[in-house]
């Protein structure tokens, strides 16, 4: 089982009163065309856990599929989906952090509207995970697997599988050639019976194959953010 989460480091934030949400141009009457797509963000829970408020989002996309609606002989060539599928995020008001339990397209997506729409409100901050430090505090650990992206060459990606895949020298003929986006870690935790597998990506997004409930998750990710963010190695 895997769940996916994404860190938003911010400068700043305030939300509005009723939350963030984008405007939406209405759809006019026999045009058959869609209004434009809408993100939300906003509060539900000030003291969801542990300093954590709980927040609920939203983030519609265009699709260009082209797709024909129940009665109709003519097909829309793009719709808006995504308008059914809210999703949550844990915000730490402390750190200024946000952790988004999403995809990436909904992670990027809501931030580019965010930004656009609330360019006072809503300041992240945006940059990529600095793998070079993150190997280098992981250099005890043992990485199973690393994916490099942007290979000038007959393929657009590679994936490295087996044990301390860093250590071989084809993980550093591919870093060479290019660009690392992606490693699985192979950690032994006190008190779980078995080693747990966490994947690391550039947009610092954590990919955990556990069992654990939300709370644990939290918690477990929350003592990731030194090492994602202040190159601090953790006890693991």
């Amino acid at each position: 089982m895997s769940k996916t989460y994404y860190f938003v480091k911010l400068d700043h934030i305030e939300f509005p009163n009723n939350g963030f949400s984008t405007h939406q141009q209405m759809t006019l009457r026999e045009t058959k065309q869609d209004a434009d797509p809408i993100s939300t963000l906003k509060i539900v829970d000030n003291n969801y856990y542990n300093g954590w408020k709980r927040l609920e989002a939203l983030h519609e996309i265009v699709d260009k599929t082209p797709r024909r609606m129940a009665g109709d002989p003519e097909y829309l060539h793009q719709s808006i989906v995504g308008g059914d599928k809210y999703f949550d995020c844990y915000y730490n008001e402390q750190d200024k952090m946000i952790i988004m339990n999403t995809s990436k397209t909904n992670f990027i997506g809501i931030q580019r509207r965010l930004i656009q729409n609330f360019p006072k409100e809503f300041k992240p901050q945006q940059r990529e995970l600095n793998f070079k430090h993150l190997l280098q505090q992981l250099k005890h650990t043992q990485i199973v697997s690393s994916w490099f992206n942007d290979i000038q060459g007959k393929v657009n990606a590679v994936g490295l599988f087996g044990q301390r895949v860093d250590l071989d020298n084809i993980f550093n003929h591919y870093n060479g050639i290019g660009k690392l986006s992606a490693i699985t870690v192979e950690w032994t935790l006190e008190g779980e019976s078995l080693p747990i597998n966490v994947m690391f990506t550039k947009n610092f997004g954590v990919v955990l194959y556990s069992k654990w409930g939300i709370t644990k998750d939290l918690e477990f990710l929350f003592k990731l953010r030194n090492l994602l963010f202040n190159h601090e190695k953790v006890g693991y």
